[in-house]
């Protein structure tokens, strides 16, 4: 049985970091006859993609999936998170410095890709990356807390300036001066009434931004679509977190809809919801999100 989680939102009042955080809960109680380890720790944040119970890959089929019981192939899956905090079991919040390695990590962000450009996943590349790898004060953790996206001050900079891993085309809207914060793309092969396909695409960014970044002008977005993520009750260090494909296309019709750009209600709604959004308000919500979870 899942663990069940907790999590904390705030409204999203205004564009930027400051929209994106939340406060702190009580953290959960720990055995107390458990030593804390000596020494700043290496650690390595592992992610489980999965769909539902299984294991994510490209070329897998996955029957009755969506709102149609629809079987589907994964097209991409690749999602970037920010600010990752450890959280103490007294429940203060310890930023995890992250490594700068060139390729998956910049500076506070990090891109976790879940797709390997093989078996009809399209969009990406054949490289993946399934941790996020920094170090932290020694201490013994409880529980982690990232924002999903790209921060605001990174998210409207020329693309072409920018370094890996925020150089991506393919997580890029040219239309929206802007980067896709998470890509969860599905393939359908269609046989009635007669054969075709569909490519059914949920791409989270932000939206109704002003300023013009190529004119040297400061973007604000009223809604910057950046949900935050808290979870609790387990060790951070040494316990994967699924991240569920299956979870965030729960409710969409995956043969009949070109899917979600993050601006049109009816396919939007239940997608913003699975990721802890309130495509309504632009407001974070603690009880709807989906995406992430802890298995035992």
């Amino acid at each position: 049985m899942t663990r069940a989680l907790t999590a904390t939102f705030v409204v999203l009042i205004a564009c930027g970091d400051a929209a994106d955080r939340a406060g702190p809960d009580a953290a959960p109680a720990i055995d107390a006859g458990v030593d804390a380890p000596a020494g700043p720790l290496d650690i390595r944040i592992q992610f489980a993609p999965k769909v539902g119970a299984a294991a994510f890959a490209c070329g897998q089929r996955y029957a009755a999936m969506g709102d149609e019981a629809t079987a589907i192939t994964p097209r991409d899956f690749r999602i970037y998170v920010h600010d990752v905090q450890l959280i103490r079991e007294d429940a203060v919040r310890v930023p995890l410095v992250l490594v700068q390695d060139g390729t998956w990590q910049y500076q506070n962000v990090a891109l976790l890709d879940f797709e390997d450009f093989t078996g009809g996943c399209a969009d990406g590349t054949p490289e993946t990356n399934t941790v996020i790898h920094g170090s932290a004060p020694a201490a013994r953790y409880t529980g982690l807390a990232f924002n999903v996206g790209v921060p605001e001050a990174m998210n409207h900079v020329d693309l072409t300036a920018q370094p890996a891993p925020l150089n991506l085309t393919s997580l890029w809207w040219s239309w929206g001066l802007g980067h896709i914060h998470l890509a969860i793309v599905t393939h359908t092969e269609i046989t009635v009434p007669e054969p075709a396909t569909n490519d059914h695409y949920i791409h989270l960014g932000s939206l109704d931004c002003v300023g013009a970044p190529q004119n040297g002008e400061t973007v604000a977005c009223a809604r910057p679509n950046r949900p935050y993520i808290e979870l609790r009750g387990f060790d951070p260090t040494s316990h994967p977190i699924v991240a569920d494909f299956g979870a965030v296309i729960a409710r969409s019709k995956l043969t009949t809809s070109a899917g979600c750009h993050s601006f049109t209600e009816d396919t939007c709604a239940y997608p913003f919801d699975f990721v802890g959004l309130n495509w309504f308000t632009g407001s974070q919500t603690p009880t709807t999100q989906r995406l992430f979870r802890i298995d035992p």
